[in-house]
């Protein structure tokens, strides 16, 4: 995508940032900015316009502008007038500040400039490239024809490329990959405790949403966790994956010995542990390790970066483990994996069904009604799996026919957009699972426990930068003990979990905020037991 620079001044009013947010949404789409900071950059922005029109008034003007600095696109809201930052926190307001720890670690957070007289909020972006799936794609069929190629070869020929090149390459990447994983899993769950636990943050509402929000991405995938380990074992037969032996031992693996251990000894948990405590201890010091607070979120967007520089030899990786598989005789194992997809989706539509008629119970309202309501929202996400169409269509029915307040659906949808995550959650841990059937993994009930912690943990602090899923996928078979053969069959078919993630997510989502907003008095009931009229 080429950068047309553009630039113009607008009258500081309504009208203008509605003009401004459709050209700056058309920008993001044309971008193809990663999906969990879509919906976050659009409400910063128009949130930022509003702020400053509060500020300066409608008889101002402001600036819009649209520019690329050595390939890197980058959008300025500029307005001439006494110092005034927008992004500064408004102890007062109940729900919080938008720019928050917990959602600015995002590459496109907005940052704040004043110089002769001038105003500037600035958010960068990364320039388009090609579509991850047709990356994936030619990297799967390239694969297959370099793996028929290699039939034609003589033995000794494919063992050397094999054990020479193919798996040498592999090690290599999985090697940059274990450098950057645990520091990014710590300072990713640090930065949201820090948000959390921020008083001067979140607000009492926003707290409240938050934790409400967090709670739920447990109980699900505790949830699931039940429902998966059960068919498996049954299915399997034998004494299943269920090993009571050893799981003291890997319970109380999870408190680490020293400040190095969990880094040098690849344990994910303790690095959660090390993450959550520290951070705890943080925020109850406050103002006093500010210098700390700031060195965290600091390390979290760096390591973000480096995530993503990585992760472009993504599709090099999967080609790698692929050819591996087939000269191995081990595709049985793609082949397979309609089972635990399978079970992931009936997982989430019982999940789905019961929340439904939970909320229909706590509020009075018809679940019929209730389901005719969001579902629009479920297909257009598994139709598109566009997180800018469901965008509108979120707001539309949080506000218009779910009749949550329309202050409570700004500062709440792209709050959980970026941490709500209970499919995926579900999706890492069912993988775990299987994956951990089929290469015969030791299992036991805290196994099970520790699954579920790993990944609930995990999905709230997963990467938001292409390939991300890479990342959380190799924290959770390293701690679990799974082979890593395994994360690049995930990957591979990560489209198809990510998809069917989306569309649930964003219903879960919708059905959560009715819950919240019911107990903060921000629910509008007779909208929400109003009949459902599709519009023509």
């Amino acid at each position: 995508m080429r950068i047309v620079p553009e630039k113009k001044t607008l009258p500081l009013d309504a009208q203008s940032v509605d003009d401004v947010s459709l050209d700056f949404q058309n920008f993001l789409t044309e971008l193809g900015t990663p999906r969990k900071n879509m919906v976050l950059s659009r409400l910063s922005l128009e949130t930022i316009l509003l702020s400053l029109m509060d500020r300066f008034g409608p008889e101002n003007e402001f600036t819009y502008s649209v520019s690329s600095f050595l390939g890197r696109p980058s959008v300025s809201l500029s307005v001439r007038g006494e110092q005034f930052n927008p992004l500064d926190i408004d102890e007062d307001d109940e729900f919080g500040n938008h720019t928050s720890t917990l959602i600015s670690s995002v590459e496109s957070a907005p940052v704040y400039s004043y110089m002769r007289g001038v105003n500037t909020v600035t958010m960068k972006f990364t320039k388009k490239e090609m579509n991850p799936i047709a990356k994936l794609l030619i990297a799967v069929l390239a694969a297959v024809g370099v793996s028929f190629l290699g039939m034609l070869l003589p033995e000794d020929a494919v063992a050397f490329i094999k054990d020479d090149i193919v798996v040498p390459l592999h090690n290599a990447f999985m090697g940059m990959m274990s450098t950057i994983e645990l520091p990014l899993v710590f300072f990713s769950v640090a930065c949201g405790i820090l948000g959390i636990g921020n008083s001067e943050v979140f607000g009492k509402i926003g707290r409240q949403m938050v934790l409400y929000f967090l709670r739920i991405v447990f109980i699900f995938t505790a949830a699931a966790g039940l429902f998966f380990i059960i068919p498996f074992r049954l299915s399997y037969g034998g004494s299943g994956l269920v090993h009571l032996h050893g799981g003291i031992e890997m319970l109380l693996g999870i408190i680490p010995k020293s400040l190095i251990d969990p880094f040098t000894g690849d344990n994910s948990m303790q690095i959660i542990v090390m993450a959550v405590f520290f951070a705890s201890v943080i925020v109850a010091l406050g103002s006093r390790a500010k210098l700390l607070a700031d060195i965290i979120n600091e390390g979290n967007r760096v390591f973000l970066y480096i995530t993503g520089i990585v992760t472009k030899l993504l599709p090099l990786f999967v080609f790698l483990v692929l050819i591996n598989l087939i000269w191995s005789e081990e595709l049985n194992l793609i082949f397979n994996m309609w089972r635990p997809l399978c079970a992931f989706v009936g997982v989430l539509l019982l999940f789905m069904a019961f929340t439904i008629g939970y909320i229909s119970v706590r509020e009075k309202a018809s679940s019929m009604q209730i389901l005719r309501k969001v579902i629009p929202t479920f297909l257009l996400g598994v139709v598109t799996s566009s997180s800018m169409a469901l965008n509108g269509e979120c707001y539309d029915c949080l506000t218009a026919r779910l009749g949550i307040n329309k202050r409570f659906v700004e500062f709440g949808h792209p709050t959980g957009a970026v941490i709500f995550m209970p499919s995926t959650a579900v999706n890492f841990l069912i993988c775990a699972v299987y994956m951990a059937y089929y290469y015969k993994v030791r299992v036991s009930v805290l196994w099970l426990v520790i699954a579920v912690m790993l990944c609930a943990f995990v999905a709230i602090a997963t990467p938001p930068v292409p390939g991300g899923a890479i990342a959380a996928y190799s924290v959770i078979f390293a701690q679990l003990g799974i082979p890593v053969q395994g994360i690049a069959i995930m990957i591979s078919l990560d489209v198809i979990f990510d998809l069917i993630s989306t569309a649930f997510d964003s219903v879960f989502l919708e059905l959560a905020m009715v819950r919240v907003a019911s107990k903060t008095n921000m629910l509008n009931r007779d909208i929400l037991r109003k009949p459902y009229v599709r519009k023509k």
